[in-house]
């Protein structure tokens, strides 16, 4: 996947012991915090849409069992994580086969694919009872993102430059995603948001966070509203 530029928008130039991130600031340091707060060391752990395999060697790093999954598996790096090809869109097959894990993580990939909702049962059906899911995804309710789309016609992360190199063709606000869960049968997660944006000169930054409280004040939904942060990290109990 390239860096997408985008004006406004978290870049993905960050690395983890050279190893390009393609997500946004923050996340994979986060899911690692996650896995750490809710499962032992040696837990087996899935990383689901894996790319050149940053968060994989984080978390094996941590100590976790780490197996990789991901379209393209050509340019694999890692020598003690096993990456696995897989269509996400289409066959969870390997991943069933690969199982069972602890924790299955899908980082920034399900924004990628034709059929979320197909998607997250298979990955339900692959973790079973008692395993944990995290999945991530650009969050388009901040107030960034609505005055992206107010001034430009656009959801931040959403543009047709995201479409076209990113790969961006579901928007998936954090609410859809929660309904999503609740028809598939889960009734238990918890969300986080990371990377509200932070513009360098002070009087923006000011008149950004009136317009963060305005627009808290006058949306009646707050689940429409939103919460502020680039990106939205769904961390689910089976």
């Amino acid at each position: 996947m390239q860096t997408v530029k985008h004006k406004g928008s978290e870049n993905t130039r960050e690395n983890y012991k050279g190893i390009p991130i393609h997500s946004g600031r923050g996340v994979h340091q986060r899911i690692g915090e996650i896995m750490q707060q809710h499962l032992p060391p040696g837990s087996r752990v899935a990383d689901l849409g894996a790319g050149d395999g940053a968060l994989s060697l984080r978390l094996s790093d941590l100590g976790f069992e780490v197996v990789a999954f991901d379209l393209d598996t050509a340019g694999w790096r890692l020598k003690d994580v096993p990456c696995h090809q897989a269509d996400l869109d289409r066959d969870l097959s390997a991943l069933k086969s690969a199982g069972p894990f602890a924790a299955i993580c899908a980082v920034e990939v399900i924004e990628h694919l034709e059929n979320p909702r197909n998607f997250l049962r298979g990955i339900i059906q692959a973790g079973g009872d008692g395993s944990l899911l995290v999945i991530t995804t650009p969050n388009p309710l901040d107030t960034f993102s609505c005055i992206a789309m107010f001034t430009r016609g656009i959801f931040n992360w959403f543009s047709r430059m995201h479409y076209a190199s990113g790969g961006h063709i579901s928007i998936l606000p954090y609410w859809l995603i929660d309904e999503h869960l609740k028809f598939l049968g889960v009734r238990s997660q918890e969300w986080q948001f990371l990377s509200p944006y932070q513009h360098p000169v002070a009087w923006k930054q000011c008149v950004y966070r009136v317009l963060v409280r305005l627009r808290q004040m006058l949306v009646k939904d707050q689940a429409s509203c939103g919460h502020e942060g680039q990106n939205a990290i769904a961390i689910v109990h089976l």
